[in-house]
């Protein structure tokens, strides 16, 4: 949601799509950059010393730390959510169905953690 509202505040649109595929332009500044450092963070890909390089080149010393604790906190909350499952209601299921289709959401991993109404 913060991620919206940033793009509502500079009047940018924003591709979603961008958060889960690199050949995507996702609309964030540093995106491509800022994704390959996640992907490469949560082990999806094994460069992280040059991912977090491109990171520090393309943003500075900060900007590694900011999503470094970042990318901790998600992995935080993901591991307390998917142990507790996730529920998702009837409304929330179908409202959403459309762009968790697009984004491949249901193809997570995670996904076997959510319950709800079938």
């Amino acid at each position: 949601m913060m991620l919206l509202g940033r793009s509502s505040e500079e009047h940018s649109a924003l591709n979603l799509n961008g958060t889960v595929r690199n050949d995507i332009d996702s609309g964030v500044e540093h995106g491509d950059v800022l994704l390959r450092y996640a992907d490469a963070a949560v082990g999806r890909t094994p460069d992280l010393a040059s991912s977090r390089e491109a990171l520090n080149s393309s943003m500075g010393p900060d900007a590694v730390v900011d999503c470094a604790a970042t990318i901790a906190n998600f992995q935080r909350m993901v591991r307390i959510a998917d142990g507790c499952g996730i529920p998702l209601d009837s409304f929330s299921r179908q409202e959403s169905a459309k762009w968790r289709d697009g984004l491949g959401i249901d193809g997570f991993r995670s996904r076997g953690n959510t319950f709800g109404e079938g």
